[in-house]
């Protein structure tokens, strides 16, 4: 109970997005019937079609793990692979639980740093593949656009907008990290307002104590990201790796679709739709994109699907992004969090034993 009391405590922010969403959902649900009309339309949904939407949610956070795991495993050859995915689990998590995906990240470096990475190059290699991520959302919807653009733009209200606003802020929110991971004294300067800020709110009492540990981090960090950097090898499956896993995520529509035995669209259309949206909702500031999210799945998968199936259709995709995330992201945080406090209580007795 006291581990959920805090976790609350700390996310209520994200917690408020996720009543937003709920709220969202119920509305949807109510306009389609309610809980009996969405249960029978995934009853006689096509189980084959079923199996691969878990299958791809599944492939996706391992894809994701792996990703992570390639980079750390340049340095700590003993690190295993479901440390890595535990990791990432929790970083989905607080991403789906923080204003702009925000939380995620430090969240990543925090757990890895508890299983033992030194803090700076934990930060290096959760920056590259969060570089590697972003770089690739905006390629990806791109390149898609090859094909769709003129398809969307015919159908989708201010869909230049929209589109150019998302491009805008991928591409601002990569160069500033990039800048800071090849820049010490770029990311100096930012530690010294963060710290500055921090200590103005009496979080951090030890102001210059700070300020020297962060500076060897931030150097460790720019080492390391420097050493990655020359393994061009790595950063090529990375960015392969994070293909196949923004592909794995953006093929969930189509799935949902054929799930429903609808026929017709191109799947080139399904997958550009998803890519279009999910560069959208990465400059939404509310956790999860909630209430953007469904609404925009609306707004872009109504064009595909029957309007009989098209609200149990945000509701299982939603489910499968997002809800399904939280609920084995809060499971795995639970349990290594109560592992942690097991292992402190253990070193804390052996202390005692000794003195």
């Amino acid at each position: 109970m006291n581990f959920f009391g805090k976790f609350i405590r700390k996310n209520w922010f994200g917690m408020i997005s996720i009543g937003i969403s709920l709220t969202m959902l119920t509305v949807y649900l109510t306009a389609a019937g309610g809980v009996g009309a969405l249960a029978a339309s995934v009853a006689g949904m096509d189980k084959r079609w079923l199996a691969g939407m878990i299958a791809c949610t599944l492939a996706f956070w391992f894809t994701d793990g792996m990703v992570l795991h390639v980079y750390i495993r340049m340095k700590y050859k003993r690190h295993r692979y479901f440390q890595s995915l535990k990791t990432t689990m929790i970083g989905l998590l607080y991403n789906n639980l923080t204003p702009f995906a925000s939380g995620g990240q430090p969240m990543q470096v925090y757990d890895l740093a508890r299983d033992g990475i030194d803090a700076g190059d934990a930060a290096s290699f959760v920056a590259v593949k969060t570089i590697l991520y972003q770089t690739c959302l905006t390629v990806y919807a791109v390149a898609v656009l090859a094909s769709t653009f003129s398809f969307f733009r015919a159908h989708i209200p201010r869909f230049g907008l929209l589109l150019w606003a998302g491009i805008g802020v991928n591409t601002v929110f990569v160069a500033a990290l990039g800048a800071v991971a090849v820049n010490k004294s770029a990311a100096r300067k930012l530690a010294r307002a963060a710290v500055g800020f921090l200590s103005a709110l009496r979080i951090i009492k030890k102001r210059e104590r700070a300020l020297e540990s962060l500076n060897k981090q931030i150097t460790l960090f720019n080492e390391s990201f420097a050493l990655i950097y020359q393994k061009k090898d790595r950063l090529i499956l990375g960015f392969a790796l994070t293909v196949l896993q923004q592909t794995l995520y953006y093929c969930l529509p189509f799935c949902i679709y054929k799930s429903f035995s609808l026929s017709g669209s191109a799947f080139t259309l399904l997958l550009g739709a998803q890519a279009i949206l999910s560069l959208i909702m990465a400059f939404v500031p509310l956790p999860g994109g909630s209430g953007v999210a469904e609404s925009g799945f609306y707004l872009f998968f109504a064009l595909f699907f029957a309007q009989s199936v098209i609200m149990p259709a945000v509701f299982i995709w939603r489910f499968l992004t997002y809800y399904s995330t939280i609920i084995v992201g809060g499971a795995v945080s639970f349990i290594d969090s109560r592992r942690s406090g097991k292992k402190a209580d253990a070193g804390r007795k052996r202390k005692e034993t000794a003195k």
